[in-house]
């Protein structure tokens, strides 16, 4: 009886530190996008001081983040996104608007696929 209440608990947590995960994920991918799209909208209006801190806050957020998300998910994908995002802060420095735009877009796809890629859906798993 102890070997099945402890598989039970075990089970429990496994399952909580999977939603967990899905949560914490889809809330920073999210938030990224969110800050990419603000960005995007500073470009936009000729704001390229203020979108080129922003690119700059983006980066070292992402740095800090993929620190604890490369814990779960796979390396490679995250350093894309990292040089994504390096990307668009340096095209702004170098005004570069179209390249910025560019890099955006893609910096979002890839955050995104992160998030379509790790979310646990029949899709994935098989």
């Amino acid at each position: 009886m102890k070997r099945f209440i402890t598989s039970i608990v075990l089970f429990l947590v496994t399952l909580g530190a999977c939603v967990s995960e899905t949560i914490f994920l889809n809330d920073t991918v999210a938030k990224f996008t969110q800050d990419i799209d603000y960005i995007i909208q500073n470009a936009s209006d000729k704001n390229i001081e203020t979108a080129t801190q922003l690119a700059e806050d983006v980066t070292v957020k992402w740095q800090e983040q993929q620190a604890f998300i490369s814990t779960f998910i796979n390396h490679d994908r995250l350093e894309d996104i990292s040089q994504s995002m390096i990307s668009l802060k340096e095209s702004l420095c170098q005004q570069q608007i179209e390249d910025f735009f560019v890099e955006c877009e893609v910096a979002k796809s890839q955050l995104n696929h992160l998030k379509d890629t790790e979310f646990p859906s029949i899709q994935n798993i098989l």
